[in-house]
């Protein structure tokens, strides 16, 4: 090949030079090309299970606690400081606050 003939093929002929007679195509796949898709495995489904059980287990747990538990209102007791101040004051015969 002289470089005048080259200089008019394309690149990719010149990489793989073909008869001008020839009428085939040349397909060539190279590994950058060639896009590898997710293939799953056994732990995908393994996964989905426990993220959906855990999230059920979550969802009716807190509906559960909700329904069962009995709220009951307390008084607060009264503080140390209170019940102090009440002991001195029943001693001094004063009313308790």
């Amino acid at each position: 090949m002289d470089s005048n003939n080259t200089r008019d093929r394309p690149l990719f002929s010149s990489f793989f030079p073909t008869k001008e007679e020839s009428s085939y195509f040349i397909r060539v796949y190279t590994e950058p090309l060639l896009v590898n898709l997710p293939t799953p495995d056994f732990s995908m489904p393994y996964n989905v299970i426990c993220l959906t059980c855990t999230v059920v287990a979550v969802g009716y747990g807190s509906l559960y606690n909700l329904l069962t538990r009995n709220f009951q209102i307390e008084e607060p007791s009264p503080g140390l400081a209170k019940r102090i101040a009440n002991v001195i004051r029943k001693m001094r015969g004063v009313p308790p606050l």
